[in-house]
């Protein structure tokens, strides 16, 4: 079977590149990222959903910056310290790992080039 040999082949550690300090700062990253993703995700669901229907009562609308409170708070204050977060993290943080060099594959005899 093909597919049975291909699988022998990607599990051989002599034929794939050891990507091992790449592959863990990318993980970082990842988990980096998906943090504070949930982060904002909470702060932006959570603040606008509690604060959001409050403002049908009779109280005034409170403005900040012309927009209403619960709108600035919400989502234009998370929003500016998701591009200033997103800012530091790219510049920062990231880092370009070299990918290590393949291993070379041996010439067969009896090969047209």
């Amino acid at each position: 079977m093909v597919l049975r040999e291909s699988f022998v082949r990607m599990a051989d550690p002599d034929q794939r590149p050891d990507t091992g300090a790449s592959y863990r700062q990318s993980k970082r990253e990842m988990f980096w990222m998906l943090g504070t993703w949930a982060v904002f995700f909470i702060w932006v669901n959570g603040y606008c959903s509690l604060n959001a229907y409050s403002t049908g009562d009779e109280r005034p609308l409170q403005l900040v910056l012309g927009f209403p409170s619960w709108v600035f708070y919400g989502w234009v204050l998370p929003l500016m310290a998701a591009n200033a977060f997103t800012l530091w993290f790219c510049l920062r943080y990231m880092k370009d790992e070299p990918m290590e060099e393949l291993p070379q594959e041996e010439e067969t005899e009896g090969e047209d080039a």
